[in-house]
């Protein structure tokens, strides 16, 4: 009777290190998952790792471009021998107002066909990914590291930014018609006398 008493106290202890979590060796060589890890997922803890979930990519797939700048826009100038430094803003009524090293408060109006075709290509440009507190890449930053690509003289650049400061893209080789007639138009009203642009100045103070 003491005997068998004994053999089912032995069972019982058994059976209570097993349900514990004591890991017991097996005969036959499984291998048991350790306890929160996911014997179906491709790696431990999954959930929060960095990998993107499904919603999130979907999320990610649907943010494109915007395109449709906000008038006015501002087109700027700067750079080259002459160390240019002009500001013109352009409004959707084709007027420009038009400031340089020279030139102050100088008003100029757009025809009717150049009306049309610089403010109508312009109001459906992409918007860039930079931000107006970053200069568009111009390739200038990259001879700062290499001497041998540093520039005779500053290039020439031009850029638009619209009423809401973000920039407007002007690099795309797509727009490189958009992008002539806007640095022709910065050149004609900037001149002392503009060509092709019907221009007022400000009376001289």
């Amino acid at each position: 009777m003491g005997r068998a008493g004994r053999c089912v106290g032995l069972a019982a202890a058994v059976l209570l290190l097993t349900g514990c979590g004591v890991d017991v060796p097996s005969t036959d060589g499984e291998f048991t998952t350790p306890p929160g890890h996911d014997a179906t997922s491709a790696s431990p803890g999954a959930a929060g790792t960095g990998t993107p979930t499904t919603g999130d990519a979907t999320a990610d797939a649907g943010a494109g471009p915007e395109y449709g700048p906000q008038f006015p826009l501002t087109l700027r100038r700067t750079g080259g021998v002459a160390g240019f430094d002009d500001r013109i803003v352009l409004r959707a009524d084709g007027k420009l107002l038009v400031d340089t090293r020279s030139v102050h408060g100088r008003v100029c109006t757009l025809g009717g066909a150049q009306l049309h075709q610089i403010v109508g290509a312009l109001s459906t440009l992409r918007l860039g990914p930079w931000s107006i507190g970053t200069t568009p890449t111009d390739g200038a930053g990259d001879g700062a590291t290499d001497p041998a690509s540093i520039p005779a003289s500053d290039p020439i650049i031009i850029s638009v930014t619209d009423d809401r400061s973000r920039a407007v893209d002007l690099t795309d080789p797509s727009v490189g018609e958009v992008a002539g007639l806007v640095a022709t138009l910065v050149a004609d009203v900037t001149l002392s006398a503009p060509a092709t642009t019907r221009c007022t100045d400000a009376a001289a103070s």
